[in-house]
């Protein structure tokens, strides 16, 4: 059985959380359980042990796969419900699943006293979160181990309503998520009701605080979706001159009709010192009860100026009418991810630092993700490394061969632009009914390597490989280029001998479109299939780049580049003087070709640039100034 460990991204954004204003709701009842479990019962139905538990501190329990796990971010904090199956199955020893006080699946429940709602015409039950599944049963990985279940007379008859069956196995909610179930078709105007959780499932936990009762939903807005930027890692140069179109989607899931306006909030700003680099707002008259709006940004952000770190890009909606906090689910009107303005290197998702992957049972599979370049990058850039993240299968994994390989694209091939969010974001121009194997015999493959698995490797818990050797198919080892305005699938053939390995993924990063493509050549159909699932399936598969020549084979005038001193201490200048406005990158490269530092300019007549090489130690090092005009290059000494 393939099991995981937590961590996620949701703490580094607690900070950036809005207020949203609202219509005030009264909590009937309120359990936070601070102390104890506060009058609920527990009961183990497939085992006497298999039983809901008080977690003082809100964790996760003592699982083997979970130990140590961040707690539930309720607002209450302190203690909370917890449903630990990891725990019960092994004991928190990694090698005694099935060995623990009740083996896995397990079925418990977790029961309310008696609640009177005698006179409320509504009631909305409302807590907070934390979870995470890797199946219902051994066979069943799609129906959630989660359910609520409702009684208004003292327990005899129940209303169950499934709860995360938006969570795929082996993924797990943020540790802040709010439900909001609306049981006024059993509940309103009862005097018995009973309310119970009921974990039914295969691995891994179940958090629950600040259970509330309400006698209305009141304003309830939710993020639904956004666009984002198309690479958790992306080169600087390749964004410069890109135009990231900011989309956001909206539902009303008031009780209500909210006449007032409504603003959409756009930001990205800096992770570490949280400066706002860009922003941008919307706003509506009204929203219907029930609607969805779909707001595209007058702005695109274009990053002119961004710098190489890590950011935010951040989704805003809020009500500008009443100032009582909105309580329901007040953590699903912001949304985020992270993304990182890197160097030379493009990465799908962030590293993830727990396993998680797939495979398919054993059967060969290719899997490759999609890059490109923009038309304004002045010259190629080599594809010097394919970067990669496995985890291992039932074997060991040494004497394992992986083959690495890129696909470059025909010109055809295009991203549909528009309202990105009403789906027009698949690429066309791929023939999915061709696999690896058809385009490497049409010349589509441009470049192949492999990497084997040899002592001390250790992806047990995954791990990130590269492969360093790249060539063209005839072995030769000339440089593979990704071309201005070229487009690539990059990917990895998980070979016979090698398929029970798991390409690595992050499932708590979101994707919006088209990133991963796979096939499995050995079934009936030997095409293509293109993930749809973008934040489950997306595989962590990257390229890092390099300088493609360190020869001007077109040189520039003699006097429009001068690059000084020579050696060189503190800095390095570039003075450059051309005819008319020109786009030009300047590159900065170690003895070896691998580049340390790359700026794009636009529309340059007349500049000086300083290049700070303080922060590089003394050696040799190629500057380098292209345009699509020519280059001029120059090796230069740095000491200091």
């Amino acid at each position: 059985m393939y099991r995981s460990t937590i961590q996620t991204l949701t703490t580094i954004f607690t900070v950036m959380a809005m207020a949203i204003s609202g219509y005030g709701q009264n909590a009937i009842y309120t359990f936070t359980f601070d102390s104890d479990l506060e009058g609920w019962t527990t009961t183990g139905i497939s085992d006497t042990d298999a039983v809901w538990v008080w977690a003082p501190n809100g964790d996760a329990g003592t699982g083997a796969f979970n130990s140590g796990q961040t707690p539930i971010n309720s607002p209450s904090g302190g203690g909370a419900l917890l449903f630990d199956s990891d725990g019960l199955d092994n004991g928190g020893d990694p090698a005694n699943q099935g060995g623990g006080p009740a083996v896995s699946p397990q079925t418990g429940e977790i029961l309310s006293p008696s609640l009177d709602f005698t006179g409320q015409d509504n009631v909305i039950l409302g807590f907070n979160q934390f979870y995470r599944y890797f199946a219902k049963s051994g066979d069943d990985f799609t129906t959630p181990a989660s359910s609520v279940e409702v009684s208004n007379d003292g327990g005899t008859t129940w209303t169950s309503f499934l709860i995360n069956e938006d969570i795929a196995a082996n993924a797990q909610t943020r540790t802040n998520d709010r439900i909001a179930i609306d049981i006024s078709d059993i509940a309103a105007n009862q005097a018995d009701v009973l309310i119970k959780f009921v974990w039914e499932g295969d691995y891994y936990f179940w958090l629950i605080d600040d259970v509330n009762v309400y006698d209305s939903r009141g304003v309830d807005f939710a993020v639904l979706d956004f666009t984002n930027i198309d690479n958790f890692e992306t080169p600087d140069f390749a964004l410069f001159t890109d135009s990231i179109d900011l989309e956001m989607m909206v539902v009303n899931n008031s009780d209500m009709d909210v006449m007032d306006s409504i603003m959409f909030l756009a930001r990205v700003l800096t992770i570490d010192a949280g400066d706002l680099v860009f922003s941008d707002t919307g706003w509506i008259e009204g929203m219907a009860m029930g609607d969805t709006v779909i707001w595209d940004f007058d702005r695109h952000w274009v990053p002119t100026e961004a710098t190489r770190e890590a950011h935010f890009l951040a989704y805003n909606v809020r009500y500008m009418g009443d100032t009582t906090p909105e309580i329901i689910t007040p953590d699903d009107n912001v949304d985020f991810n992270a993304f990182d303005i890197r160097d030379l290197s493009f990465r799908k998702v962030p590293p993830s630092n727990r396993t998680q992957g797939y495979n398919f049972g054993g059967m060969e599979y290719d899997v490759a993700n999609y890059f490109s370049l923009p038309e304004s990058v002045v010259e190629p850039v080599v594809l010097d490394k394919i970067s990669f993240r496995v985890c291992e299968g039932q074997d060991p994994i040494v004497g394992k061969t992986v083959v690495g390989f890129v696909i470059e694209l025909p010109d055809t091939a295009t991203v549909l632009k528009g309202t990105l969010l009403n789906g027009e974001t698949d690429l066309i121009g791929l023939d999915a009914s061709v696999g690896f194997d058809q385009l490497l015999d049409g010349d589509q493959v441009i470049g192949i390597g492999s990497y084997l698995f040899s002592a001390g490797d250790d992806a047990s818990q995954c791990a990130e490989f590269f492969i360093d050797t790249i060539t063209n198919l005839d072995g030769d080892p000339a440089s593979i280029f990704m071309n201005p305005g070229g487009k690539y699938m990059v990917g990895i053939r998980f070979g016979v001998t090698a398929s029970d390995l798991f390409i690595g993924t992050n499932e708590d990063y979101k994707l919006w479109q088209l990133s991963t493509i796979i096939s499995t050549p050995r079934d009936a159909s030997t095409g293509w299939g293109i993930v749809v699932d973008y934040q489950e399936n997306a595989a962590d598969i990257g390229v890092e780049l390099a300088m493609s020549t360190a020869v001007d084979e077109n040189p520039l005038p003699e006097n429009s580049v001068l690059i000084y001193p020579n050696p060189a201490s503190d800095v390095v200048r570039i003075d450059v003087d051309f005819e008319s406005a020109t786009d030009l990158n300047i590159m900065i490269a170690d003895a070896l070709g691998k580049i340390v530092a790359m700026k794009p300019a636009k529309n340059v007549t007349s500049e000086q640039f300083i290049h700070d090489m303080t922060r590089f130690p003394s050696g040799n090092y190629i500057v380098r100034v292209a345009t699509k005009q020519g280059t001029k290059t120059e090796h230069i000494v740095v000491t200091h």
